[in-house]
């Protein structure tokens, strides 16, 4: 997807209509983006069209008469895949099993499971983006959510960043104009009353001492703007997915009520 890339570091999506390809957000398309489009048009529909190819798929298990299981592996269509078997192995050749969704090969028990349909899909692992912006967002006190509803970071850093120094990446957003002119949330205060003097104690609600609910709307408001192309919190743009999720994050109390 080398050619996508580009245009995702950029912040952009590309959709393929017929032959026309089309980017979005279109306020976000540079005449150095068109210029890109136009020199690597070919490539760009090659790759859209892989991707929304529903008969490719990385791992085949060949099945033979001897009782042997050849795992083929690329992404290759299953058609294909069978003919080329076929044309190998001949009359010793007793099926061939697609395995979607993997992108290695099985072990012995996996291949099994496979065989008879049993075998659960994997889990997705988590993105790097995924671990470096709440580490981030620690470092400055906050949550990703903020970040990204600010403008402090954009969707495509998350993945131009993810192997930068999430200290130096902190560092520069902490002395950023955007962070130290952004508006200051008003924290809940109480007072303790002893006999001696009265000290103001200020509660300063964070991810470790925020309610259950309040977590898990965060955390699914954050996935969600991390993965989805639709949404772009900087500008308020949400699909209905993401439009749910931030009512939900939006309202949920961060306190735990006592």
């Amino acid at each position: 997807m080398a050619a996508l890339d580009y245009l995702l570091r950029a912040g952009l999506t590309a959709e393929l209509n017929g032959d026309k390809l089309r980017l979005r957000p279109a306020d976000r398309i540079t005449d150095a983006d068109r210029l890109y489009v136009c020199k690597h048009r070919v490539e760009l529909i090659a790759e859209l069209n892989a991707a929304n190819d529903p008969t490719l798929c990385w791992l085949h298990l060949l099945v033979l008469a001897d009782g042997y299981v050849v795992q083929a592996c690329g992404d290759i269509d299953t058609a294909i895949t069978k003919q080329k078997a076929h044309q190998q192995h001949g009359d010793t050749l007793l099926a061939v099993v697609a395995v979607p969704g993997f992108e290695r090969p099985l072990s012995e028990a996996e291949i099994v499971k496979a065989l008879i349909g049993t075998l659960a899909m994997p889990s997705p692992k988590p993105t790097a983006s995924s671990l470096w912006l709440p580490r981030v967002a620690r470092l400055l006190g906050t949550h990703p959510a903020v970040l990204l509803d600010e403008g402090h970071l954009e969707p495509h850093d998350l993945a131009e960043l993810a192997d930068a120094d999430i200290v130096l990446v902190a560092d520069t957003i902490h002395v950023s104009p955007a962070w130290i002119n952004r508006p200051q949330r008003v924290e809940q205060t109480a007072e303790i009353h002893t006999v001696e003097e009265v000290k103001p104690q200020h509660i300063i609600h964070t991810a470790a001492t925020a309610s259950q609910a309040w977590r898990e709307a965060d955390a699914a408001h954050t996935n969600h703007l991390m993965s989805c192309r639709a949404c772009h919190a900087a500008t308020g743009r949400y699909c209905p997915a993401g439009v749910d999720l931030r009512r939900r994050y939006n309202y949920t109390q961060m306190e735990t009520s006592e």
